[in-house]
């Protein structure tokens, strides 16, 4: 019990055991299934999935858990504190779309980018607000209960760029930033208004977690509507 304690502490404040610098821990979790089968007890109860990949345990909340994720509220004060809830899905619908734009490939490999623009994630996500027609509006609203026109008359109403912050740019920023704090991207050079790249982090769970669960091929579903017959 002590040891699978120690390896859930140091998940809780690091986000993650490393082989490398953490050794013991990591043995000690990929070696002793009873230290395995006590902390898969900690993930049932507790809402949280320890995913395993090949160098690096990581801690991943589940979507029930309430301590370990973010609220819609957290992710509001994200973008100012007077900001419309409506401007939250839209910026939900960013993250979802930057992961998209990273690792939506059809090929073996999923991941079918190493950096991202800024600016050509705006005018992605400008392409994909004007390509949905009523049938793929209706359909996200059926199915996932997304109410896709709001969001796409949201982010049509903002200018592209300027110096408020109910700009496109901005939006695609504040997204890029709560991916950089999760240490999920990181931005080259320092040069925040550029690109960004994914961290080893992100493709380790997208690769060992995220890809292999049937949620994600929804999401890929939902932003491939319409691209064969816009194509």
């Amino acid at each position: 019990m002590e040891e699978a304690l120690k390896i859930y502490k140091t998940l809780l404040e690091q986000g993650e055991i490393s082989k490398q610098k953490d050794k013991d821990l990591f043995s000690t979790y990929i070696e002793n299934p009873e230290i395995k089968e006590i902390l898969e007890k900690f993930e049932r109860e507790l809402d949280f999935k320890i995913v395993e990949t090949p160098r690096t345990l990581y801690l991943v909340a589940n979507i029930e858990n309430k301590i370990l994720s973010f609220s819609l509220r957290e992710i509001r004060e994200t973008i100012r504190s007077d900001a419309k809830l409506i401007e939250t899905f839209l910026l939900c619908y960013i993250i979802m779309f930057i992961l998209y734009l990273f690792y939506g490939g059809k090929n073996a490999d999923p991941k079918q980018a190493d950096f991202l623009q800024l600016k050509d994630i705006i005018t992605a996500l400008d392409e994909r607000f004007e390509k949905a027609d009523q049938d793929t509006k209706d359909l996200l609203q059926e199915d996932y209960s997304i109410n896709f026109q709001n969001i796409a008359d949201e982010w049509k109403s903002k200018v592209v760029d300027g110096p408020t912050r109910n700009t496109r740019k901005y939006m695609v920023k504040k997204a890029c930033d709560i991916l950089e704090k999760e240490k999920l991207v990181f931005y080259p050079n320092g040069e925040k208004e550029l690109e960004i790249r994914p961290e080893e982090k992100l493709d380790n769970l997208m690769r060992y977690y995220y890809l292999l669960e049937d949620r994600i091929k929804e999401i890929n579903q939902i932003f491939r509507i319409g691209d064969d017959k816009n194509a």
